[in-house]
C-alpha cells in the first residue's frame, strides 16, 4: 500500500486525509498545534460571570452539500455526526445614516438583487465544472452537453471589469453597491481592484444558503478528524514540519501555507520566489469581547459598514496601514437559539477588521478606534460592560497557522493571473508533491478548501495508484 504524508490538519488536508484512506492508501497527518482545523479554530474563557467562547476563524458554512458528499464518500451521512442549522438572515448590515438592510430570502428577491443573481448564476454554472470542481490541469474534462450550454455565459468571464464596476452598472442604492462589493474581501481582495467574476460568491450564498453548525464552526474539523480516523487515519498533533522532504511517504500532501512552504520548507534551489510577485490578500484585526449585556439590535452575523470604503481598501492594499475608519464585522454565536457560548444576559463578540498582510503589524491603541467607531451606530460599550478582552492580528496569523505574513487566503485576486489561477496544487520540480488548502486551488473558505482536499485525493489517486 502506498503511503500519504500530509502536512497541517487543516480542513482541506482533513478532507483529502480521508478520501485518500477510504481509497486505500495508509494516511499518516502532521500537525503543529494541538489540535485540527487550521483557522476554524475556537477560544474559550472562563470569567466570573461564567464561560465564553468564540469561533476565531470562519464564521459560516456555505455549500453544506459539499461535506455531506465527503461523509457519503466514505460510506456514512453527515447528520449522524453533525447538526447544521439554517440561518434565516446571515447577516444585518449597519450605516451610519440609520439604514439597516437584512441579508434574508426577501433580500434576496428584491428585483435588482435578483437581477445580479440571474447575471451570476451564469458564472457559476461555467466555472463550477470547469474550475472549482477539477484540477486546472482536467479542466477539459469538463466539456460535455451540459456544459456546452453555458458557454453563452463566457463573455462574461472576458469582462474586465472591478467587481465595484460591475456592482455600480447593476445597482443605483449605494447600500446595495457596498453590500455586493463586501463580498469580495471572502477571498481577502479589494473590490476595487478583483476582476467582476467574484461576483459568484454572493450568489453561492444566495443559492445555498447560510448554515452552522451546532456547537461551533469548530465541530467541522471535529466531525471531520473523526472521520478520517474511522478510515484508518493517522494524527500526530504537536507535530510541526519545518522541511517537507523531511516527509517519509510515496506522496507528500502540504496542507500549510503554499508561499510559506515554497519560501521555507523547500530547499532553495526550487523555492518559488516567483510567488512573492504578487499582492497578498488582507489579514484581518480581531478583537474577542465577553460582555455582560445583550444587544438586541445585533443579528448573528452584521456588518458595520465604513462611510468611506474605498478609502478603507487604499488604507489596506496601498498605505499598509490598518483602516482609519474600518468597516466592522461582528458575530456573537450567543445569538443563535441553541447557543451555549455565552452566560445568560451575556453576548460573545468576535470582532474583526480587515488588515493589511504585514508582520509585526503596529496596533496598539487601535481597539479605541473601533470602539469610537462603534459609537458612531449608537453602539457603545463602557469598561464596565466588558467581562473579557483580547485582540490579534497578523502576526498572531503568520506564528499561529505559518500565514505568509499574516495574510489569511495568499494571493489576493487583484490580476487576471490570480483571479483565475491559484499556486498549483503540484510541484514542478517533485512530482511526489502536492498542495491542498485556501492559498492554492481553487480558493479560500470552508467549501473551496473541502474542494480542494477532494481534487488533490484525485490527483494522487490518478497519478499514484493506492496498490
Amino acid at each position: 500500500m502506498k503511503r500519504v504524508a500530509i502536512a497541517g490538519a487543516g480542513i482541506g488536508g482533513l478532507s483529502a486525509a480521508a478520501r485518500l484512506a477510504k481509497r486505500g492508501y495508509l494516511v499518516d497527518v502532521y500537525e503543529k498545534n494541538s489540535v485540527a482545523g487550521g483557522k476554524a479554530t475556537e477560544r474559550l474563557v472562563t470569567t466570573p460571570a461564567g464561560r465564553f467562547r468564540w469561533d476565531c476563524g470562519p464564521s459560516l458554512l456555505t455549500m453544506p452539500h459539499l461535506l455531506e458528499e465527503l461523509f457519503a464518500f466514505c460510506d456514512e451521512r453527515l447528520e449522524d455526526h453533525l447538526t447544521l442549522h439554517r440561518i434565516d438572515t446571515s447577516c444585518r448590515y449597519h450605516w451610519t445614516d440609520g439604514t439597516v438592510i437584512d441579508e434574508n430570502s426577501s433580500f434576496w428577491n428584491l428585483p435588482p438583487v435578483r437581477h445580479y443573481l440571474d447575471y451570476a448564476r451564469g458564472l457559476y454554472e461555467l466555472s463550477a465544472p470547469a474550475f472549482l470542481e477539477r484540477a486546472p490541469r482536467d479542466w477539459w474534462k469538463a466539456f460535455n452537453a451540459d456544459l456546452l450550454t453555458h458557454l453563452k455565459h463566457l463573455p462574461k468571464f472576458m469582462n474586465l471589469q472591478s467587481m465595484a464596476e460591475l456592482n455600480r452598472s447593476f445597482f443605483e442604492d449605494p447600500h446595495l453597491c457596498q453590500i455586493f462589493d463586501r463580498f469580495a474581501t471572502y477571498n481577502g481582495s479589494s473590490p476595487f481592484r478583483t476582476l467582476s467574476t467574484f461576483a459568484i460568491i454572493p450568489y453561492v450564498e444566495a443559492e445555498f444558503g447560510a448554515w452552522y453548525p451546532e456547537g461551533g464552526i469548530a465541530r467541522i474539523p471535529d466531525a471531520l478528524v473523526n472521520l478520517a480516523r474511522r478510515q484508518g487515519v493517522r494524527f500526530h498533533f504537536n507535530h510541526e514540519v519545518t522541511d517537507l522532504d523531511d516527509l517519509e511517504a510515496d506522496v507528500r500532501l502540504c496542507n500549510g501555507d503554499i508561499i510559506t512552504a515554497h519560501q521555507k520548507w523547500l530547499p532553495e534551489s526550487v523555492a518559488g520566489h516567483d510567488m512573492l510577485n504578487h499582492d497578498l490578500a488582507c489579514s484581518g484585526w480581531i478583537m474577542l469581547l465577553g460582555l455582560k449585556k445583550r444587544f438586541p439590535r445585533l443579528e448573528h452575523h452584521n456588518i458595520l459598514f465604513s462611510d468611506h470604503y474605498r478609502q478603507e481598501f487604499d488604507d489596506i492594499f496601498s498605505r499598509r496601514r490598518l483602516p482609519a475608519e474600518p468597516t466592522i464585522y461582528i458575530a456573537s454565536t450567543s445569538k443563535h437559539p441553541k447557543s451555549t457560548d455565552a452566560p445568560e444576559g451575556c453576548e460573545n463578540w468576535f470582532v474583526m477588521v480587515n488588515a493589511p498582510a504585514v508582520a509585526p503589524l503596529e496596533r496598539k491603541g487601535y481597539e479605541q478606534v473601533v470602539f469610537d467607531r462603534l459609537r458612531a451606530f449608537g453602539v457603545t460599550l463602557a469598561p464596565d460592560d466588558i467581562l473579557h478582552q483580547e485582540s490579534f492580528s497578523a502576526e498572531e496569523f503568520a506564528t499561529r497557522h505559518n500565514a505568509w505574513k499574516g495574510s489569511l487566503y495568499g494571493w489576493a485576486s487583484h490580476s487576471i493571473a490570480t483571479a483565475l489561477f491559484r499556486p498549483p496544487m503540484q510541484h514542478p520540480h517533485h512530482q511526489d508533491l502536492y498542495f491542498t488548502g485556501g492559498t492554492t486551488h481553487p480558493g479560500g473558505g470552508i467549501p473551496l478548501v473541502l474542494l480542494s482536499g477532494k481534487i488533490a485525493s484525485d490527483m494522487i489517486a490518478s497519478d499514484v495508484p493506492p496498490l
